[in-house]
């Protein structure tokens, strides 16, 4: 509608002040709808709490993963076929969704070329594999993934074997396929391997990163979780408005046990003063400040000769008579 007001078409026959009105009517519609969408989004995010991998069960994976891709890769080598293939798939997207919690879209994009042009940090020993494709780069820039030297080896040892699978002569991913696309299979490897390590339930990339973000909110300080909500490529507010859920029954307790404490000990919130009684003056004060007080604006009256003969008549003295009588005494004087 904003669009139709700003750049209305030729067929348009509606007036401006229609199209306002039109506007204007829809948002009213939109506020009536908010509080049913919230109640939706806590409904949603209800839900989500049951699918809320715990801390422990995502230590396991990153363990299980590490300790299974040595012995896929040694499958690979010995007969390569495409089964194996699609179990390291899964075990090597494992490890790295619960490591850094990114979206499926970052693991299905990486490049032979980003993989290649790796940046190498000799202190740290470590790789960094920038992924420029993927949902929020025009927000975020490339999503990183940094591995260790183990991890890396790993990678390199794939790469070794990658030409007697189908389509490794000249693959464009690093999870690559008999044809020239990315993997779209990448997330039923994930749950196929999440079985096989005998882990519960069948969580996607979506769940492991929505239980990352909440980990990190309960665990991490505000600026520790803006560093990860930066390497997760999503705003800090999308993680708390859809990924994190709410307290648990422990946390809430934790939090009912600061609100307790808050009212133990000595008071320290100021005490209430009492007002000052101001005192009502008495009859005589009033009339004695009436008689006091002069306006400000009020200058003081010029009396006309008309006036001053009544105020002379009521005093019982004429003023023609006195001035007569002085101008007489003044004579015989001289």
């Amino acid at each position: 509608m904003q669009y139709l007001a700003e750049t209305p078409p030729p067929s348009c026959r509606l007036s401006k002040q229609s199209l306002i009105g039109l506007r204007r009517e829809i948002a009213a519609i939109r506020r009536s709808l908010k509080r049913g969408v919230s109640i939706h989004q806590t409904a949603v995010k209800t839900q989500k709490e049951e699918r809320v991998i715990s801390k422990a069960i995502l230590l396991k994976c990153r363990e299980l993963a590490a300790k299974a891709i040595p012995d896929l890769l040694s499958l690979l080598e010995n007969g390569p076929n495409q089964k194996n293939q699609w179990q390291f798939y899964g075990h090597f997207a494992a490890l790295l969704s619960a490591l850094y919690g990114h979206r499926g879209g970052v693991f299905q994009n990486i490049t032979m070329q980003e993989v290649l042009g790796a940046q190498r940090s000799v202190s740290e020993k470590a790789y960094l594999i920038n992924v420029t494709s993927h949902k929020t780069n025009q927000y975020f820039g490339p999503a990183q993934i940094a591995l260790t030297e183990e991890e890396w080896g790993w990678v390199q040892r794939f790469l070794s074997i990658k030409d007697k699978l189908p389509g490794g002569t000249n693959p464009k991913y690093l999870f690559f396929t008999s044809t020239p696309n990315p993997c779209k299979n990448l997330n039923n490897y994930f749950q196929d391997a999440w079985k096989s390590m005998g882990l519960p339930g069948c969580p996607t990339f979506t769940d492991v990163r929505s239980s990352i973000a909440s980990h990190a909110r309960f665990t991490h300080s505000t600026e520790d979780r803006l560093k990860i909500s930066k390497f997760m490529c999503h705003d800090l507010r999308t993680a708390d408005k859809f990924y994190v859920v709410n307290l648990s029954a422990q946390q809430a307790m934790e939090h009912r046990r600061l609100f307790e404490s808050a009212l133990e000990g000595a008071e320290r919130s100021p005490s209430k003063q009492s007002p000052k009684k101001r005192k009502r003056p008495s009859k005589s004060e009033k009339s004695r400040k009436k008689r006091c007080q002069r306006p400000l604006d009020e200058s003081p009256k010029s009396t006309t000769s008309e006036e001053l003969v009544l105020q002379l008549q009521e005093s019982g003295t004429s003023s023609l008579e006195g001035t007569e009588s002085e101008r007489t005494a003044g004579e015989d004087g001289h």
